[in-house]
């Protein structure tokens, strides 16, 4: 029963009325002496009152709407005392309850009592309405004709027409004291557009919050929050959710909101009915709940007060009667709420409310009334223990089956509270024991047909993992890990997960609602089970129960997850023995016989070993080491023992390929550059060699071999064992020369044994020359006479050469190990070093095979004669009348190219072509043969097809060099930046510099070589970060002869046919290419650091520049270059800007003009900044800007601006009076 508040004060004595909060709105009433109230629900035939009855009460009072007739028979006995009778019929019928005049007379006092039911709202004393003369006829159930109105009716009219207008003289005056731009911000709401809803709230917040008058701000506020609350009970979603965040940001962050105001606020503009009758009850009901969960998500019900949730919970109870949706929201809403509400309020002022609603057995309960149980009993178990709650739902014995019937038939997929508070009671409740009969439920009714169904069983489940915790001990029968072992359930949790993800955004516009909700569901399930492995789960061993129940059902686990690289980051908080065990789960699923496992399965699983291998966790892999090498090296059985290739497993003719590039890579891992970590590189090599030695010790090891081994193989297999077991030479150098020494011979140790490990990995074509050549550069460079001087620039030759030969070979860890080796050797290379390495990066050559590009160059300027011949062939021939005679005819002399081009050249003569012998033809006739053919059906191709680029028509060969070049130049560059990093010199980075650039330019204007113009990008950008180290007194006449090189004009239009048929570049294209030499040239320039920069080399050079782009028009030096060294952190920016100042003149071009202003402005912060305290320069330069006559507003406002910025000590106004005197 909703809570009564006060009635109306009687002239004789104070009586309290009940029910005052939901009363219906009715017409104005009869007034009549002694009638019993009809409750709102009933008819007319449901309250006759006797006539006997009223004649003995002679003060009787109305029964509140909710109440009963026993509730009445209290209220009856005070009303005996009372003199003056209030008489409410709530169906607003006359006839239905008739009172004699006699007992009308003796009333002193009548109370009228408006529509919306409230006795406070009109008091009337019965003597002020004699006095009143003008009586307004008011109908009540029809026609003036059909209704004779009492006088005292018309006298109580006349009275509330005047207290209508003292309430409009009130609102009026509140509206004067009204902030009038709020009514502009309310205009904006009508704006819902995502992007302007934060700026217009942003406005409002402004408003009532900057108000410095407290009677303008309260009025202001109080009016905004009565519009706010009005709206949120409107008709229109979009137009109550913007309200409602209006309102709840108001309630938050406006100072002086009183949240007991805002209720009853509430209550005058949005009244309920205790049934909710209509749809705008329905919509008031929620836009009570909206305020509501305002105030209870505002700070003033952080810690509330008693007052406030004795005004708040009745309105929240008082809705849980009504529309089905209107009660999940309120129950929710309320179940939240109680997190904030300590035990001694909530047994005082709430919990005797809701007891009335949820005191009763689970089959008169619904899913709201149960939720609101849970949320009680898992805030407050004290007030309401289990058994209490078992002994509420059940008479009997508990089944709990029943309770998730109930949540199971739920007739849409309802918001996240209530199945938090499920998973979280089935988790928390008796040691988690509740899980097993929740699983029990679910198995018996799989397979699930419903998505509410579906939703209800994973929603609940996702948070049974945020709530359930394994403490110290991880058994095997625990409840959550029994649910992961149950196949079914993890059947139907797969086999969503994998709908889910197959319902990408496209296909989700035509989807049901449902299948959207779903979705979401599953995503939320995938990221409380990362939270749980992240937060919850303590114990290793109840992680990867969880893991392996899941991979044994899908191996892979990513291909059904939405969120990226679950798997992975699951994996992530296992610890050491975890990953263990994980790499030993993964070696097995490998290595077994499974029929169903194919390649990609066995991929997969080496993808995660090598992953786990190379996790920091993990400390000892020489088990899982020993094992790559293995697979890499030989054939295996089953048994992972060394075996022929017919004999070896699926695993092993399957997985061999990609294990061996997996080995190799966890070799180099954690590995860096420094000659340290080279040391621990080579004692690992040492050791793994060892191994591998034992292994070919084994007799007829040979046939086990998945590489052939040959008799040069078998010796620098011998010399590579010397190494092995011999001292370390650096340990053997003298103390004297041990750092050079030792770095030398960990090098050449290094290399020795990684490509005598490599030389028997199948996928390793590396010549056995070059080890043989490592041997002999190594003896050279750690040789002790003066002798080797001369030979140790060889050996840097050659090291290098081998360097380059390996970035060829396939495998990203042979780039890795060329990069670990290059860091620690380029100190001990030259310049000459260097060229080697850019001759490589020259786009003009191929450094692959310049003898197979000439042969390409020859073959193609053959088949271009050949074409030209068959053009010139075919003009001269007359043209036939019709298009099927030509078409004849062009296939007659197809016929025959192809005649002559299967006749043999030694019998030319003999015109017969059925004489060649094809098992006689041997390789290269073969190929003479392949060419003539192709000419031969090519003569007739349409003209404008003759010329097109070489790239168009590539051969699988030639795309496979092309690709091998681009990777090669891209690793190339790598070792550019090593060399630049050990060796910044001046020679050293302009050479880099300028062929970086080059290689930079060219690639970004050929869409195929994208990666290289990236990678030179990278390496463009660390060079013009490096800090170059001069000698003394080096000339720097270099660097203005490269910046002469990159300002130099663009090269003339080609006249090659093959360059003048490709398409322009996009601009965007060679925007960037500008970017980037402007760019080079600015740090170029800021190499020059002397005090008078006009005294340095680089200095006339620009003025050159400046004045030549002042000048013309289309010179070949733009603004952006300009800006660009504006932009940098040369001393010489102030000069320049002082420079651009003196030419603002008005003879000047005006769009030049406005450029360079422009100009200057964007630079003011680094101009100002380059100044400091040079106060000459600071002066020269404003002195420069104040001659100038600025014409119009633009350019008078842009040196104002630039002005104020550069001398900030003076005002604004002086500099414009400086500009504009």
């Amino acid at each position: 029963m909703a809570a009564a508040d006060e009635g109306g004060k009687l002239p004789a004595k104070k009586a309290k009325l009940h029910g005052k909060e939901n009363k219906e709105v009715v017409k104005k009433p009869k007034m009549t002496e002694n009638v019993e109230s009809v409750p709102q629900n009933g008819t007319a035939e449901e309250a006759k009152v006797p006539a006997k009855k009223p004649k003995k009460n002679k003060n009787v009072e109305s029964v509140p709407q909710n109440g009963t007739a026993e509730d009445a028979k209290v209220l009856a006995k005070k009303a005996k005392k009372t003199d003056d009778v209030e008489s409410v019929p709530q169906n607003g019928i006359a006839e239905e309850a008739k009172v004699p005049a006699k007992k009308a007379k003796k009333t002193k006092h009548v109370q009228s009592v408006p529509q919306n039911g409230t006795a406070e709202d009109a008091k009337v004393p019965a003597k002020k309405l004699k006095k009143t003369d003008d009586v307004e006829s008011v109908l009540q159930n029809g026609a003036a004709e059909d209704a004779k109105v009492p006088e005292k009716k018309r006298k109580l009219v006349v009275k509330e027409e005047k207290e209508e207008k003292k309430e409009a003289e009130k609102e009026s005056a509140a509206l004067s004291n009204l902030n009038k731009d709020i009514f502009a911000l309310f205009n904006n709401m009508k704006d819902l557009k995502p992007e302007n809803i934060d700026k217009h709230l942003k406005n409002m917040l402004k408003l009532l919050t900057d108000e410095d008058n407290e009677n303008q701000c309260a009025a202001t506020s109080a009016y905004a929050i009565k519009r706010l609350v009005r709206c949120t009970g409107a008709d229109d979603m979009d137009a109550v959710a913007t309200s409602g965040s209006y309102l709840c940001a108001i309630v938050s962050k406006v100072p002086g909101v009183d949240p007991i105001a805002l209720l009853e606020t509430l209550k005058r503009e949005l009244p309920v009915g205790s049934q909710q009758k209509g749809k705008e009850e329905s919509l008031a009901a929620v836009g009570q709940l909206i305020t509501a969960l305002a105030i209870i998500k505002s700070p003033h019900f952080k810690q509330p007060s008693s007052e406030l949730i004795g005004a708040i919970y009745p309105i929240l109870v008082a809705l849980l009667k009504g529309r089905e949706y209107v009660m999940h929201m309120c129950a929710d809403i309320m179940a939240d709420s109680f997190k904030q509400v300590d035990a001694k309020n909530f047994e005082s002022h709430v919990w005797p409310l809701l007891q009335l609603e949820l005191n009763k057995p689970l089959s008169g309960l619904k899913v709201h009334s149960c939720d609101l149980l849970l949320a009680v009993h898992l805030n407050y178990s004290k007030l309401l223990p289990l058994k209490q709650l078992e002994s509420s739902l059940w008479r009997k014995q508990p089944e709990y089956g029943q309770l998730f019937e109930l949540y199971m038939n739920s007739g849409s997929i309802e918001v996240t509270g209530p199945y938090a508070r499920l998973g979280r009671f089935l988790a928390t409740t008796a040691n988690g024991k509740l899980l097993a009969e929740w699983q029990q439920h679910i198995v018996q009714l799989l397979p699930l047909k419903h998505n509410t169904a579906k939703g209800y069983v994973i929603q609940t489940f996702a948070f049974i993992l945020l709530h359930f915790e394994d403490g110290n001990n991880a058994k095997e029968d625990s409840p959550l890990l029994q649910l992961f072992a149950s196949e079914p359930l993890m059947q139907l949790l797969l086999q969503e997960l994998s709908t889910a993800k197959q319902l990408t955004d496209k296909l989700a516009k035509k989807a049901k609602p449902a299948q959207i909700q779903l979705r979401d569901i599953c995503r939320r399930f995938e990221a409380s089970l990362l939270l749980s492995f992240k937060c919850q789960l303590k114990q290793d061993g109840s992680k990867l129960s969880i893991l392996k129940h899941l991979l044994q059902l899908q191996l892979q686990l990513d291909g059904i997850f939405q969120t990226p690289r679950l798997t992975n980051q699951l994996l992530d908080h296992l610890g050491e023995q975890g990953l263990q065990s994980m790499y030993t789960f993964y070696s097995k699923q490998f290595t077994s016989n499974k029929p169903e496992f194919s390649k990609m399965h066995r991929e997969h699983c080496l993808k995660y070993m090598q992953l786990l291998l190379q996790s920091p966790k993990l400390s000892e892999r020489k088990k899982q080491l020993k094992f790559l090498l293995s697979i890499s090296i030989f054939h295996l059985n089953e048994q992972e023992q060394p075996c022929t290739p017919a004999e070896a497993a699926a695993f092993s003719r399957q997985g061999a390929a990609r294990c061996e590039e997996i080995f190799f890579s966890c070799l180099l891992h954690k590995i860096g550059n420094s000659s340290e970590q080279l040391e621990a590189l080579v004692s690992q090599l040492r050791d793994t060699l060892r191994q591998l030695s034992k292994l070919l010790a084994q007799p007829d090891i040979e046939t086990k071999l998945r590489s052939k081994q040959t008799p040069e193989l078998q010796a620098a297999w011998q010399q590579v064992l010397q190494v092995l077991n011999a001292p370390a030479a650096a340990a053997a150098a003298p103390a004297a020369s041990k750092d050079n020494k030792q770095t030398l011979a960990l090098v050449f140790d290094a290399l020795i044994l990684f490509l005598g490990l490599a030389l028997y990995a199948p996928s390793c074509n590396v010549p056995i020359e070059l080890l043989n050549d490592l041997f002999i550069c190594k003896k050279n460079a750690l040789k002790k006479s003066k002798k080797a001087a001369s030979a140790e620039l060889g050996w840097q030759d050659v090291v290098t050469d081998v360097l380059l030969q390996l970035l060829l070979q396939t495998g990203h860890f042979w780039r890795v190990f060329v990069n670990k080796i290059g860091g620690v050797l380029m100190p001990q290379l030259g310049k000459e070093n260097l060229e080697q390495l850019l001759v490589t990066l020259d786009m003009n050559k191929n450094p692959l095979g310049d003898k197979q590009d000439e042969q390409e160059s020859d073959d193609d300027e053959e088949q271009d004669e050949d074409d030209s011949s068959d053009e010139e062939e075919e003009d001269d021939e007359e043209e036939p009348e019709a298009d099927d005679d030509e078409a004849a005819t062009n296939l007659e002399q197809i016929r025959e190219n192809v005649r002559k081009a299967l006749l043999d050249e030694d019998n030319a003569m003999n015109d017969d072509a059925s004489s060649v012998d094809w098992n006689d033809v041997d390789e290269a006739q073969g190929e003479r043969l392949n060419l003539a053919l192709e000419r031969a059906f090519q003569a007739f191709k349409p003209k404008g097809q003759n010329i097109k680029s070489k790239d168009e028509h590539q051969t699988k060969s030639e795309r496979i060099n092309s690709t091998t070049l681009l990777h090669f130049r891209v690793r190339v560059l790598d070792l550019v930046e090593l060399f630049v990093q050990s060796q910044p010199q001046l020679d050293v980075l302009l050479d880099a510099l300028t062929s970086v650039y080059h290689v930079f330019q060219v690639s970004r204007e050929d869409d195929k070589l994208q990666p290289l113009a990236e990678a030179s990008k990278k390496t463009l950008r660390m060079l013009i970060r490096q800090k170059i180290s001069y000698k003394e007194s080096e000339d720097k006449q270099p660097i203005v002869d490269c910046i002469k090189q990159f300002m130099a004009p663009a090269e003339e239009p080609s006249t090659d046919p093959k360059k003048q048929s490709q398409k322009p570049q996009p601009f965007k294209k060679k925007g960037e290419i500008a970017e980037w030499r402007n760019k080079c040239v600015a740090y170029l320039v800021t190499q020059f650091n002397e005090e008078d920069v006009t005294k340095s080399l680089v200095w006339p050079l620009l003025e050159g520049y400046v004045q030549d782009w002042i000048s013309r028009r289309n010179s070949p030096h733009t603004l952006a270059g300009f800006a660009c060294i504006l932009d940098s952190s040369w001393v010489g920016v102030p000069r320049l800007a002082i420079t651009f100042a003196k030419f603002l003149s008005n003879d000047l071009r005006k769009f030049r003009r406005n450029q360079i202003l422009e100009m200057l402005n964007g630079h003011a912060g680094n101009i100002r900044k380059a100044i400091g305290n040079n106060k000459d320069v600071k002066q020269e330069l404003i002195t420069a800007l104040v001659d100038f006559n600025a014409e119009g507003i633009k350019e008078r406002h842009q040196c104002i601006n630039l002005l104020h910025y550069l001398r900030r000590d003076r005002t604004r106004i002086a500099f414009s009076k400086a500009v504009l005197k």
